[in-house]
């Protein structure tokens, strides 16, 4: 008996005790389950949704190598090329672009933040590191945009086809210009649309006699129509600083009996030299496109200046262009744009340049 009752203190002791040392334990908690990057498919290909968040961000952008040449000599008897290559030699560029777009819904409409960073260098010199510049920022609330982009005059947010120039990349000349801008855009896709832009009145800086910055913005306001044959615009934009206006109106028809074809013409005039539209007095360009094939893409355009300012009074310029495009595999293209010149009383310049792009 005495040995059991020996026993049994030691074993009790260690039954009384097993609490004690079960409240030291280390307690390790369960892993959270991991949250995948869902797909945002609400705003088209590409965009993914920020992790804990309900933003949708889209990264995409390219990296694009040109080569191109000239006949132009430099001459002052020569009408300067288009593309303002150098003479003499091949011209070279590099670029790299990167564009984050981030958007979500509100009780107001999309809101979203875009930006575009990229970094160009041409001609190219060996060892030397282009610097990333900001290219576009802006932010969009519904019809609302506030930021850096592109003018009203060149082109807006629910402008679709009525945008831009030509059906080339250059575009030929249309006022392109990128301002710090407030604007209000009205209507997307078919129907009626309309924008206001307020921009910035320093574009000017001190290159132009009697410009003088003030509080008072530059105005554009533009309005159009788009069905499912093609869009018409017009739109006009005031210098505020030079007391001038410019006005542009085209329109864009599609073609359907023939794939992914269409007809475009633009018209432009201004009273005087202002920041909208500085080449002359009054301009027309038209060009054509169309799907060769399903990888394959030409246009052909042509435009018309009369009264150019930088040019002797009277003088009037034309220039034709065509492109072609080949897309052998996707998000890889190879673009090739040729463009002739001629002012009156001056020879003619030949330009062209073949560019290598990867996109994602």
């Amino acid at each position: 008996m005495k040995i059991a009752r020996a026993l049994a203190l030691p074993l009790g002791a260690l039954v009384l005790g097993g609490p004690a040392f079960a409240a030291d334990a280390i307690v390790i908690p369960e892993p959270e389950p991991m949250e995948y990057v869902r797909v945002c498919d609400v705003y088209g290909a590409g965009f993914f949704y920020i992790p804990g968040t309900e933003t949708c961000l889209q990264i995409s952008g390219y990296v694009r190598y040109i080569v191109g040449a000239t006949s132009d000599d430099g001459d002052a008897d020569e009408t300067g090329n288009w593309y303002g290559f150098e003479p003499d030699e091949y011209n070279k560029q590099i670029r790299a672009r990167i564009n984050f777009d981030a958007r979500s819904e509100t009780e107001w409409g999309t809101l979203r933040a875009y930006i575009r960073l990229q970094a160009s260098e041409g001609p190219i010199t060996p060892n030397d590191d282009p610097d990333v510049g900001l290219d576009l920022a802006f932010i969009q609330l519904g019809g609302f945009a506030v930021g850096y982009m592109q003018s009203a005059f060149a082109g807006t947010f629910n402008g679709g086809d009525s945008n831009d120039g030509t059906h080339s990349d250059d575009g030929l000349d249309y006022g392109d210009s990128y301002r710090t801008a407030v604007q209000y855009n009205f209507g997307t896709g078919e129907g009626f649309f309309a924008t206001i832009s307020l921009e910035s009145d320093d574009y000017h800086g001190d290159l132009v006699d009697g410009h003088e910055e003030n509080y008072i913005p530059d105005v554009v306001g533009k309005v159009g129509y788009a069905a499912n044959w093609g869009t018409i615009h017009g739109l006009v934009g005031y210098d505020e600083s030079l007391d001038t206006f410019a006005a542009r109106a085209g329109i864009h028809l599609n073609i359907p009996s023939i794939q992914d074809a269409s007809l475009k013409v633009n018209a432009f005039y201004s009273d005087d030299y202002n920041v909208y539209w500085d080449t002359s007095e009054w301009s027309v360009q038209a060009s054509y496109g169309q799907a060769v094939t399903e990888t394959v893409f030409a246009s052909l355009g042509g435009q018309y200046w009369s009264e150019v300012r930088d040019l002797p009074s009277g003088t009037d310029m034309f220039s034709v262009e065509g492109s072609l495009v080949w897309e052998p595999v996707q998000n890889f293209d190879i673009r090739t744009e040729v463009n002739y010149i001629k002012a009156d009383g001056l020879d003619g310049s030949l330009g062209g340049y073949m560019w290598f792009r990867r996109s994602f």
